[in-house]
């Protein structure tokens, strides 16, 4: 039996991975998986990097526009939808081409999820109740003497993470760092009919690519993300606590609109965040196992993942 491929195209931000994934897609039958935690939201267009319209028309996109605004989503459901495209591509003989930045959700998918408990609104919302009256410190200090671990693994400005730990004890009884220990070893079973083929994209010149992430935050301004933020804000249910504006240049266009930041002061702190961002990516990929790594080369890429794809199948 021929094996079943699948390749996934990993980097930091503003590298050329969506290039890339044109490249192949113009040489080959696949299909496009968006590994991105931020472009899976309608509206958030400019600032999340989304190819055009146009673009997606051609080159069309899974997991791209899925979910509103005022939505959350998890590793979890990003796993089971991940997944689920992955065998649909393979029954229709596509190549599953996995494209993206968001490290959490390919580890999730090629590393394995622990099986911790799905979000549980009614819980969710009796805690953030109880955030608004006691404050996120008090709630911060709560998660240190239900899980040390976890406290001192989550920044106390954190909220987000300090409230899914929170709700994952409430919800289980059982931790945060429990329920990562019980789950340490295991690995997505529905993989284990592919090869994977994990590229990234290096970094060659580390000042070149600042200037790179610089260049494109201030593109996204001139080409209106602020008129988009304003936008997102006037739809109805939300606000500016919804987990999708809390996305790099939302949450300090956000800051920005509010009058806490200046102009010159968002700009500065998106891209910094951004800058930040990549680091991050690339600490997790440092760190990945069987990478194979690709020079910055957009007349050569191409040509080399499918050789090296090709070749094996």
């Amino acid at each position: 039996m021929k094996v079943q491929p699948l390749v996934s195209i990993m980097g930091p931000t503003g590298i050329g991975k969506t290039n890339l994934a044109f490249g192949l897609f113009d040489k080959i039958d696949l299909e496009i998986i968006s590994v991105d935690s931020v472009q899976i939201y309608k509206h958030l267009n400019i600032g999340s990097g989304k190819p055009t319209k146009n673009l997606l028309s051609k080159y069309p996109h899974k997991l791209v526009n899925i979910l509103e605004p005022t939505e959350s989503y998890s590793a979890a459901r990003f796993n089971r939808e991940a997944m689920k495209e992955i065998l649909l591509a393979s029954k229709n003989k596509k190549l599953p081409l996995l494209v993206g930045g968001t490290m959490l959700y390919f580890k999730s998918l090629l590393g394995g999820l622990s099986a911790m408990p799905e979000t549980d609104p009614l819980i969710r919302e009796k805690l953030k109740e109880v955030a608004k009256k006691e404050g996120w410190q008090s709630m911060h200090k709560r998660l240190k003497e239900v899980d040390p671990v976890s406290g001192l693994r989550i920044h106390p400005h954190d909220t987000q993470r300090i409230l899914r730990a929170l709700e994952v004890f409430e919800s289980s009884k059982k931790t945060l760092t429990d329920w990562h220990k019980e789950n340490k070893k295991m690995v997505h079973h529905n993989l284990q009919d592919y090869k994977l083929y994990q590229f990234a994209i290096e970094i060659e010149d580390r000042e070149l690519h600042k200037q790179i992430i610089t260049d494109r935050f201030n593109s996204m301004i001139q080409e209106g993300l602020i008129e988009e933020v304003e936008r997102l804000l006037n739809l109805r249910g939300m606000n500016k606590d919804a987990v999708s504006m809390r996305s790099i240049g939302y949450r300090q266009i956000c800051e920005f609109l509010d009058d806490k930041i200046s102009f010159d002061e968002m700009v500065f702190k998106g891209v910094s965040a951004t800058k930040q961002l990549a680091k991050r990516q690339m600490t997790w990929l440092r760190s990945w196992k069987n990478i194979i790594w690709l020079k910055n080369d957009p007349n050569t890429m191409a040509s080399i993942v499918l050789e090296r794809v090709l070749n094996d199948i």
